[in-house]
């Protein structure tokens, strides 16, 4: 994945999306919302792959740190109507 393959991408993405919209979800408990974060994490995650590094963890591990943030983030953001 760091070296930018797509192919590895969608193999990520295949394996851990629903486990990090699971994780976002029990966070923002909004489906849509979580949704949204789900995207961002994979993004930033492709944006920043070459931050990753595999004796510090596993890639679903890596993620879900990445997707705790966005997502606790996006809770405190106030929401305007």
């Amino acid at each position: 994945m760091a070296a930018g393959d797509s192919v590895a991408q969608r193999e990520l993405a295949a394996r851990h999306q629903l486990s990090v919209y699971a994780q976002v979800y029990a966070i923002l408990i909004d489906p849509t919302a979580a949704e949204q974060v789900v995207v961002e994490t994979f993004d930033h995650a492709w944006r920043s792959a070459r931050a990753f590094n595999a004796a510090a963890g596993s890639p679903l591990a890596w993620l879900s740190e990445i997707a705790r943030e966005l997502a606790q983030r996006r809770k405190r953001t106030p929401t305007t109507t």
